[in-house]
């Protein structure tokens, strides 16, 4: 009886509780045992330390071989590097009156931006070379402001698992500036991607 409640207490702690548990002594080295006699029972007492002394030994083992076997888990924050950029150019007026961040990648979008950045400007700077098979431009600009005293800048450029995220700051200074409606931008140069771009506007406080 007490082989055959060995085996079926192996079955929820794999081979190597079975293996421990083929040590138990039979029913002819224990005598008779009623298994729903309590633990302390006279009979039961030499049989029973057996037992549950190689159930014990055995689930921590189980326990310890599938604690070693677990995988390693992957981080909940995707790594993140920080993505080098130049500037291409940066101004208080466009011909953008509305804000804009953009990801150019191509000669063709390039001039069409270009175009539009400066067609309050005549004659119209003429366009700067990018190769473009070895670049990317970032461009964000504010849209139109009320005086001369906002600015913005591209502050940094990170990688963040399979995106590039782009943060960039809002200024304002308090000292004298011109009343006139000025439409800041920032454009920067970074090394060609492919990747989704996402952006992030930051306000700095009042440089007073």
């Amino acid at each position: 009886m007490i082989q055959f409640l060995a085996i079926a207490l192996t079955i929820p702690l794999q081979l190597p509780l079975a293996l421990a548990l083929a040590t138990v002594p039979s029913q002819a080295d224990c005598g008779w045992v009623n298994p729903i006699a309590a633990p302390t029972s006279s009979i039961w007492g030499p049989c029973h330390r057996q037992l549950w002394q190689g159930l014990a030994g055995s689930a921590i083992s189980v326990y310890r071989r599938g604690s070693l076997k677990q995988p390693p888990q992957p981080s909940a924050t995707p790594a993140m590097r920080t993505v080098s950029f130049e500037t291409q150019e940066q101004g208080n007026y466009s011909g953008f009156n509305e804000s804009f961040e953009r990801l150019i990648t191509e000669e063709s979008e390039w001039r069409g931006f270009w175009e539009q950045l400066h067609g309050t400007v005549s004659p119209s700077p003429n366009v700067p070379e990018i190769d473009f098979e070895n670049y990317s431009i970032i461009a964000v600009g504010l849209g139109d402001r009320g005086d001369g005293s906002y600015g913005v800048q591209v502050d940094r450029v990170r990688q963040q698992g399979q995106e590039l995220v782009v943060h960039y700051l809002e200024t304002r200074s308090c000292g004298m500036a011109t009343m006139a409606i000025t439409q800041p931008y920032h454009i920067v140069r970074i090394e060609r991607t492919s990747r989704p771009v996402s952006f992030q506007h930051h306000q700095a406080p009042p440089d007073c």
